[in-house]
């Protein structure tokens, strides 16, 4: 078999859902208490300053200050200017702090002492950024300066309701509100949310001649009692935006109006030492093209705050050492910037030699965290090791002897091999039984093969099914799109299973989005998913390729009993349950399908699903494949591949996609590239400080045997065995059709 390539493969385009620990949740932004020093001028007190000089190896010229153009329009926006030493993909001090802006004409614009511009009045400006003694310019373009605020409801207001937590899922955006007053979650429906606002109880809640007097901002502002506490003080950022839009006279949203569907956050990936700060600068990218500062309006929240922390203007304060994301969100759409707090500032990694692109990524993150791997392990616990992930069963005691024994430098990789039946010689693939009824008891365990959920006879069929396909080494793909299209009688259709539980077109939609994509989606049936970008829209078109499967029985059919066969109905369709519109089906991410002349929409489904361009697909199987392996996934848990829960280690999870693809989704092989791997032969005896350190593979993660295969290895060391309730005798457990 070919040897994993030393290189790592070449680099494809990632899908945009790209997905460290689950984030806070959606009530969470009404946790936080008043907004800190207003926004609005020279006053705010700016944060620490940090070492001027430049980091090791690096110059003063590797100075970014960003935007190089900075457009607002209307009184309420704010444009920050971020100063980087490096680049925004890999910051690695922010200079914003100590920088002097000087703009050329401050009766256009203003900027304060963190690098945050206001507008005065309609024109064109410079601003010029002095720091460490060069000298940069933003150029700045203000309109839309006019007798009124020019205040958005979409734009202004209910940015700035997400952001006091209004709109959270504990506060008005809950099932029915509060006290009377309903909102959408995190504003996803602002054309609801309008006549809550301004018009409902004859608008008792706006004053357009007396703004401050409204029961909008007496409330959050704790003027009057409010059970939701103060959310905003009224010297704050947030009351000057909303007064503003009620002092316009409330205006209402436009009928259509363009939706974000983009944001950059800059920089993108910082390195840290603990104590160092980093503003953090976002721009969300509108689908009629309009590209506009965000980052007063955005959400900001820490994944790991031990780790780092970031306050609600965006500023990062590292904490203590590790790797954590920022998740920044905005009207729909979220993104991350990775935090990067090293271990030490040196490592040597000289004794580590890798063998394959799998330890040069993994080295490449040590490198990157300041982290020093253990020595491999021993031979005595790699074949221990190998035979218990590979096929679930303790080494027999004369091949432990014999490899032992074997001088061979190869003799690991050679065992791999036999382990996964990739010798090509019948003598020596003796382990395929074994294989395949161990990786068809953890995929049954994945597609809910259960006789109390399917019946025997189902449960027989599908087992038997997983079986043949694991023995032959059928491509995953092939595998998928065989599920994914059965029709037939469960009994004899094995993979016609995966409909016996269900057939609602929702509940389908939900469990392929999580089983091959690694999407948890069902947040989306009700409402757009707090930390995706996925809407109910996309729920609902991913639920339409279900809407003609259906079953037929007959207590006629079947052997054992009444059979139940799959069948694809002549039509089906399901509506938007807030806009009552018929989905077309189209996929996560993807275009409409054309439907015209296709009866079985599950087709187009499963080509789009198992394409080699559909890097979604590869990543979660190569996700869930290096967690069977290596104790944790890159991606954690590994059912929630999000844009907001990055991988610990992503150019990796590329490299095995990709690696997968190539090798046309040969599971088998994506299993030799991890086994063949030094990472994965790292012994399991970690230093204290790392003891717990799960993510970054710097040693051998210890992980809880499977019952069926520590049930194994007890009726094997005391040469008993277990009879098993309506299983032949001499069964044993990892051979067990259900989980």
């Amino acid at each position: 078999p070919p040897a994993p390539p030393k290189d790592p493969p070449k680099a494809t385009q990632v899908a945009k859902n790209e997905s460290a620990t689950s984030p806070k949740a959606e009530s969470a932004a009404a946790a936080k208490a008043a907004s800190p020093a207003s926004i609005k001028g020279e006053s705010a007190a700016p944060p620490k300053a940090e070492p001027a000089g430049a980091t090791k190896g690096e110059s003063a010229a590797s100075i970014e200050v960003l935007p190089k153009k900075l457009v607002l329009q209307g009184r309420l926006e704010r444009g920050q200017i971020v100063v980087l030493r490096g680049s925004p993909a890999t910051a690695t001090a922010d200079l914003t702090p100590q920088a002097r802006y000087l703009p050329a004409d401050p009766k256009i614009a203003t900027v304060d002492k963190r690098g945050l511009v206001t507008p005065l009045a309609n024109g064109r400006t410079t601003i010029t950024v002095e720091v460490e003694g060069q000298r940069h310019s933003v150029e700045v373009e203000v309109a839309g300066i006019e007798a009124t605020h020019g205040s958005k409801f979409t734009w202004h207001v209910i940015p700035m309701l997400n952001r006091a937590g209004c709109t959270g899922g504990g506060c008005h955006a809950s099932q029915f509100g509060q006290a009377g007053f309903k909102l959408s979650l995190l504003g996803y429906a602002p054309e609801q949310d309008y006549p809550e606002i301004a018009t409902d109880r004859i608008g008792r809640r706006l004053n357009l001649l007396e703004p401050d007097r409204s029961l909008f901002l007496l409330k959050p502002t704790l003027q009057v009692a409010h059970g939701g506490g103060r959310r905003f003080a009224r010297d704050s950022y947030e009351y000057e935006v909303l007064r503003a839009w009620i002092e316009d006279g409330a205006p209402a949203p436009p009928k259509d109006p363009s939706p974000v569907v983009d944001l950059h956050v800059v920089p993108r990936e910082r390195i840290f030492q603990p104590g160092q700060r980093q503003q953090l600068r976002v721009e969300a990218v509108y689908a009629d093209g309009t590209r506009r500062d965000v980052t007063v309006y955005s959400m900001f929240d820490s994944q790991t705050e031990s780790v780092a922390t970031v306050d609600d203007r965006g500023l990062v304060e590292a904490k203590g050492s590790g790797q954590t994301a920022v998740m920044v969100r905005f009207m729909g759409q979220a993104k991350v910037a990775t935090i990067v707090v090293p271990f030490a500032d040196k490592v040597n990694l000289a004794g580590f030699q890798p063998a394959n692109f799998i330890d040069e990524l993994v080295m490449a993150r040590w490198q990157r965290l300041g982290l020093q791997p253990v020595s491999l392990c021993d031979d005595a616990t790699f074949i221990r090791r190998a035979f218990l992930d590979a096929i679930g069963t303790l080494p027999p005691p004369e091949r432990v002897r014999a490899f032992l024994a074997d001088g061979s430098p190869d003799k690991r990789e050679q065992l791999v091999d036999e382990l996964l039946g990739l010798t090509g010689d019948p003598q020596r693939d003796v382990y395929v039984e074994p294989f395949s009824a161990y990786w068809a008891l953890k995929w049954g365990d994945l597609l809910r093969n259960n006789r109390n959920k399917i019946g025997d006879g189902g449960m027989w069929a599908m087992y038997n099914w997983l079986r043949g396909a694991f023995r032959e080494n059928k491509p995953i793909d092939a595998l998928v799109r065989e599920i994914i299209t059965a029709q037939g009688s469960v009994f004899e259709v094995g993979p016609a299973n995966y409909y016996k539980i269900t057939t609602r077109p929702e509940d389908l939609a939900e469990t392929t989005a999580q089983v091959f994509l690694g999407i948890r989606l069902a947040c989306a049936r009700c409402h757009h998913h707090p930390f995706e970008v996925y809407s109910q829209k996309d729920y609902y078109s991913l639920a339409a390729f279900f809407t003609r499967v259906g079953t037929k029985g007959s207590s006629e059919f079947g052997a054992l009993g009444g059979d139940t066969i799959v069948v694809v109905r002549r039509s089906g369709a399901i509506r938007h349950p807030r806009t009552r519109q018929v989905m077309t089906p189209t996929p996560l991410g993807g275009q409409p399908i054309e439907t015209d002349g296709v009866r079985d929409l599950r087709r187009p489904l499963a080509e789009w699903l198992t394409s080699p361009e559909n890097r979604l697909f590869a990543r979660n199987i190569a996700n869930r494949t290096w967690s069977y392996f290596m104790g944790t996934g890159l991606v954690e848990p590994v059912d929630d591949m999000r844009a907001t829960n990055p991988a610990s280690n992503p150019p990796l999870l590329d490299a095995l996609a990709e690696y997968f693809v190539e090798h046309h989704f040969d599971l088998r092989q994506l299993m030799r590239a991890i086994m063949t791997s030094r990472v994965y032969q790292l012994d399991s005896k970690a230093p204290a400080s790392l003891a717990k350190e799960d993510r970054f593979y710097t040693h051998y993660n210890v992980k809880r045997l499977p019952a069926e295969v520590m049930l194994d290895a007890v009726n094997t060391v005391t040469g008993t065995q277990d009879k098993f309730p309506g299983i032949p005798a001499g069964t044993r457990a990892i051979e067990l059709p259900d989980p």
